[in-house]
């Protein structure tokens, strides 16, 4: 490819090669994954993410709540659907071509997925301060906000809470 461009096929080759070296990063200094949902500006830990992946059709899941959108069949293994938009702000995303499912890392045992409604890449966050956290009505996990040198507002993901928080874990009503 010429011109500085890339296939998706080549991003997502790239963020693998980096999702498995995040381990031996240092985690006060590695890249995030970047990625925008429910109008906001996300980003969370390399480590905390397997693969981002095309949205493949969603089987929905009756009597569940807005944001949890069903199941899909990812290369042979099912994964939860979370909207995370949804989660945050009570919207529901609308899925388009830009629209992408983060595949959360194998360690955390959830075999879930996040809709997001685009992936920017990777982002360092050096330079980044902390701002209040975001309202308490927000799920474990998605309280963390900090702002970059350029005065864009980030939100945090934080796996590991929202998988111990209450509700990421109860789906239905």
């Amino acid at each position: 490819m010429s011109g500085g461009t890339q296939t998706l096929r080549e991003f997502q080759q790239a963020l693998f090669e980096r999702l498995r070296n995040a381990s031996t990063e240092d985690p006060a200094r590695s890249s995030r994954l970047a990625f925008e949902a429910g109008g906001l500006s996300w980003f969370m830990r390399l480590e905390e993410a397997q693969e981002v992946v095309s949205v493949v059709p969603i089987v929905g899941v009756p009597l569940a709540r807005p944001w949890y959108r069903g199941l899909v069949n990812v290369r042979g293994n099912l994964f939860s659907v979370v909207d995370l938009g949804c989660m945050a702000s009570g919207a529901l995303a609308r899925i388009d071509p830009g629209s992408r499912l983060v595949l959360l890392a194998d360690r955390f045992r959830l075999g879930a997925a996040l809709l997001v409604d685009r992936v920017i890449g990777l982002r360092s966050i050096e330079g980044f301060v902390t701002v209040d956290e975001a309202p308490a009505s927000r799920p474990d996990g998605l309280n963390q906000r900090l702002r970059s040198a350029d005065g864009v507002l980030w939100h945090e993901l934080s796996v590991p809470a929202l998988a111990h928080g209450s509700e990421f874990l109860h789906t239905g009503f």
